[in-house]
């Protein structure tokens, strides 16, 4: 009798973390967002872009990418730091030729010098669309 008890109360609890699963799988993943939405209270959310990209610079020095980006709401930059860059363009992307482009880019909110930017961490992170 009491391996029965054991088997419904650890049924019953997976049940409920399954439950549990479904309900949240919507705050687990990055949020869509507008460029005019990041705030400083943001910091460290991972968060989901759609814009245009209007400028692309190397930095001198080193293979960072900023991507100068617009959404129709407001700008922002967009920083890929070299090991990022280099993945994305292995497969396949040049980021140079990302001018007037739309995009779709899952990064970081961070805080740079007062202003609010997005860092990708992986070649996943940028799509075309």
């Amino acid at each position: 009798m009491e391996d029965q008890q054991i088997f419904r109360v650890a049924l019953a609890v997976a049940m409920v973390g399954i439950v549990g699963m479904i309900v949240f799988a919507n705050d687990i993943s990055p949020r869509e967002i507008k460029i005019k939405e990041m705030t400083h209270s943001m910091a460290d959310e991972e968060v989901i872009l759609d814009c245009f990209v209007e400028q692309v610079k190397k930095a001198s020095g080193s293979d960072t990418y900023f991507l100068r980006v617009n959404d129709g709401t407001a700008k922002t930059t967009i920083v890929l730091f070299e090991g990022t860059a280099h993945e994305i363009e292995k497969g396949g992307l040049n980021l140079k030729l990302l001018n007037n482009r739309r995009i779709r880019a899952t990064g970081t909110v961070t805080n740079y010098k007062g202003a609010m930017e997005l860092v990708l961490k992986d070649q996943n992170s940028l799509k075309l669309i």
